[in-house]
């Protein structure tokens, strides 16, 4: 731990609109340094929440109704000394960077706008470094935007929940992704959760009708932009697990805008290619997770049950064929479905294919839709859901988890003894 030379670091703040540095203070808050009174609801819009954190850093952001300039604080474990970061202002929406921070360790932040007093403290989890074979466990859900029965009382079991991080599997926002439509069926519903694990979102067609994305990307967009130079699609580690978001949404408009993952010589399927051939290059990483949208094997029924997405089959099955992808989860049809393990569209061993997963129960409408059985279908069910993966080393177990916290399905899969990576290490010095 940095203990008392993160005092003495440079904390950089990152606002929507610029970059401001901040020295870290080295004179103890008269506040409260072990708690803080709650924070009025009336003042914040969206309360903190965690996007894009990494083995070193973190970004906290938050919307508040007025503009205002706060202040955020942090500190880790041994600390005596918050750091103190004042934003500039007066702004609504607001980021803050936390940078130069130590893996695999739970720092403290809190979060004061103006005379209102410091709110009650959030703890969040660095991410593992690449290569490190720590067990962690991740949350994945989708199509989950109405603010209906069924998504309310799926978040109160995801409010329970301690991951080290979310994927979203699109449809945050229904019916149009407008910036109200994210704040209160979205942030406001998963609050509890949000500000204490890092939340990686992939956009549905829903998300996308206003202003072509416009909410979504300035919601979960990091300052200066995800590592692919695109608004949609991206990279993240977590020890030895590569997590890939895809863009598959495929209209006229979209493609004219930001291309198409279906054309082959498009910036976008050039860029996945390069990224699955970097992940099986990379010694570090074990498992590679894909999540995207629109899903390449469905056996959804009905009028509004999409069914396989044969353009994005097309695209997708050989790349995990050829590259070795473990999992993907996308959504779109509203239910859970898991496939057996797939390669060139048979079933094989477990371990030698691609386990594709639909969760699209996160809360949206299920009226006239149905699920039905396919030769590729090793379970499905139309479920209030969300899914639950732990990743131990070389072996992954997922659970589907309903409304009750229950795991009605669950799967576990090694990576066979052939197929395992040998982990590049420094040479010990010779014998004297």
């Amino acid at each position: 731990m940095k203990n008392r030379h993160l005092i003495a670091c440079l904390f950089s703040v990152l606002i929507a609109t610029g970059l401001a540095f901040a020295a870290c203070s080295s004179v103890p808050e008269a506040a409260n340094f072990d708690g803080g009174a709650p924070m009025p609801p009336g003042g914040l819009e969206r309360r903190p929440y965690l996007i894009a954190v990494t083995d070193s850093s973190a970004i906290v952001r938050w919307r508040t109704f007025t503009p205002s300039t706060p202040t955020l604080r942090f500190w880790g474990p041994g600390d005596t000394i918050p750091v103190r970061a004042p934003l500039p202002g007066p702004n609504t929406d607001h980021t803050v960077l936390l940078k130069d921070l130590s893996p695999v360790t739970e720092y403290t932040y809190q979060i004061q706008t103006e005379d209102l007093g410091w709110n009650n403290p959030a703890k969040f989890r660095t991410f593992a470094s690449p290569g490190a074979d720590d067990p962690f466990t991740f949350l994945v859900f989708g199509d989950s935007g109405t603010r209906n029965t069924g998504q309310m009382a799926l978040a109160q079991q995801l409010n329970n929940e301690n991951p080290a991080f979310i994927i979203h599997t699109g449809d945050l926002a229904y019916k149009s992704g407008t910036e109200a439509e994210l704040s209160i069926n979205h942030f406001q519903v998963y609050a509890p959760l949000l500000r204490r694990a890092a939340f990686f979102a992939t956009p549905g067609d829903h998300d996308l009708r206003t202003r072509n994305g416009g909410p979504f990307i300035a919601a979960f967009n990091p300052p200066g932009g995800w590592d692919s130079g695109a608004a949609f699609y991206y990279t993240f580690d977590y020890g030895n697990a590569r997590f890939i978001a895809l863009d598959t949404k495929d209209t006229d408009r979209h493609k004219r805008l930001y291309g198409s993952l279906a054309n082959k010589s498009g910036k976008s399927y050039r860029w996945l290619v390069a990224q699955l051939e970097a992940a099986r290059a990379d010694p570090n990483v074990d498992w590679i997770f894909l999540f995207f949208h629109h899903s390449p094997y469905s056996a959804s029924t009905g009028w509004g049950g999409h069914g396989s997405d044969e353009d994005i089959q097309e695209i997708l099955v050989p790349l995990a064929d050829e590259y070795g992808v473990n999992f993907t989860f996308s959504g779109h049809d509203h239910d859970y479905q898991r496939s057996h393990s797939l390669r060139g569209d048979e079933i094989v061993q477990d371990g030698y294919g691609t386990v594709y997963v639909v969760s699209g129960g996160g809360g949206g409408k299920r009226t006239f839709r149905g699920t039905g059985s396919k030769w590729f279908t090793a379970y499905a069910d139309q479920v209030y859901h969300y899914i639950r993966v732990h990743v131990n080393g070389y072996t992954a177990r997922m659970e589907a988890i309903d409304t009750e916290g229950q795991a009605f399905d669950s799967y576990t899969v090694s990576i066979p003894l052939e197929r395992r990576k040998t982990r590049e290490t420094e040479a010990l010095p010779a014998a004297q």
